[in-house]
């Protein structure tokens, strides 16, 4: 069967976060606005978390937001080059912090 992931880090994130609280999937989905089957694929990285939900989540959490947004922006990241050659992946990625570090 085919990875269906396209999001690999923020989905188990906030599933670990989740089960470590003992909440439960239509809990967050109500919180987050959101439908359970979305929840469940946001999880499974299937679906990316809106980025108007990740400070929901922080502070539901009670984590520092701008980690939890750094994990989300490397979701992003690793979405857009997954599919890529390795070594072009990570030209783009060095192309990228020279870019940010002009500015």
């Amino acid at each position: 069967m085919k990875d269906k992931r396209i999001y690999g880090m923020f989905g188990p994130k906030i599933k670990a976060m989740r089960l470590e609280q003992g909440l439960k999937q239509r809990q967050l989905a109500e919180l987050l606005g959101t439908d359970m089957p979305m929840y469940s694929k946001m999880e499974l990285g299937a679906r990316r978390v809106r980025r108007d939900q990740v400070p929901k989540l922080a502070e539901l959490y009670k984590v520092d937001e701008k980690e939890l947004m750094t994990l989300w922006l490397a979701d992003g990241v690793y979405a857009a080059l997954k599919e890529e050659d390795e070594n072009l992946r990570l030209d783009a990625i060095d192309l990228a912090k020279e870019y940010f570090s002009g500015e």
